[in-house]
């Protein structure tokens, strides 16, 4: 018998959400999915899930739209997924320098409200 386990995306997202605000307050460019699962140990299919998290909290606060920090590799834009803005180049551009002008706390916060 398989004993069921279920996912805690917003575990999965706390972990994310540090590395996506440090890139945000140094204006770094966009992690790729890949990359920025690479540093939370996961693979790069498990980012639709906690980015998800990340934007129904960004979006539920009315915060700049932080998963807007992380991208396809080939396109350099968010997946179909992303509701931050339209996705095209402009777009985009101009959430990330919401997201850049976002005062981000220091803690992560409950992401689970």
């Amino acid at each position: 018998m398989v004993e069921h386990m279920s996912i805690d995306h917003c575990a999965r997202a706390a972990m994310a959400w540090p590395l996506l605000v440090k890139r945000a307050k140094n204006g770094g460019v966009p992690y790729t999915y890949g990359d920025l699962c690479a540093q939370i140990g996961l693979h790069h299919r498990a980012a639709s899930w906690f980015l998800g998290v990340i934007q129904k909290y960004c979006r539920r606060h009315k915060l700049a739209p932080l998963q807007a920090l992380a991208v396809n590799k080939k396109t350099q834009l968010p997946g179909s997924g992303y509701v931050g803005s339209q996705r095209t180049l402009a777009a985009h551009t101009r959430a990330l320098a919401k997201v850049r002008s976002q005062n981000w706390p220091s803690r992560i916060p409950n992401l689970r409200k």
